[in-house]
């Protein structure tokens, strides 16, 4: 609503991003296209703040993984999530400030608690995936 009120700001909604043109190595307008009329737009900027949406994409893992009501997958501060040995990282998490740097660091911190995990139970995960191995092997 605050942005919505400033006389230099200009939200487009439900349009899908052509092109963001530079002029001079310098943002001079972009193109996009109303997904209402499928018209072309062309508008003349100095900047752009794109965002992509707000619903993560983590529907395929209902049932497997404790999801809050947002649909973001629940971690701890070291990207454990319900599920032993399954870890988690970025926008799909509900770790706050959703932005790239942080789903970077995020990412970090779970391929260490990965790693901190295979340490601890490497040779218990490769006694069941042998056993596994036999079992497939013998019922073939």
């Amino acid at each position: 609503e605050k942005a919505c009120a400033k006389a230099n700001i200009e939200i487009l909604k439900n349009v899908a991003t052509k092109e963001i043109q530079a002029t001079n190595g310098k943002v001079s307008a972009i193109s996009y296209v109303d997904r209402v009329s499928e018209a072309e737009q062309r508008l003349a900027l100095d900047g752009v703040f794109v965002q992509i949406g707000l619903v993560p994409n983590s529907q395929f893992l209902d049932g497997l993984l404790e999801l809050s009501r947002a649909g973001e997958i629940i971690i701890d501060e070291k990207c454990h999530t319900s599920e032993a040995g399954i870890y988690a990282c970025g926008d799909v998490t509900t770790v706050p400030y959703k932005q790239i740097i942080v789903s970077m660091g995020e990412g970090a911190k779970a391929a260490l608690s990965a790693f901190e995990f295979l340490l601890a139970e490497g040779e218990q995960l490769d006694r069941a995936y042998a056993a596994q191995n036999e079992l497939s092997a013998s019922v073939a």
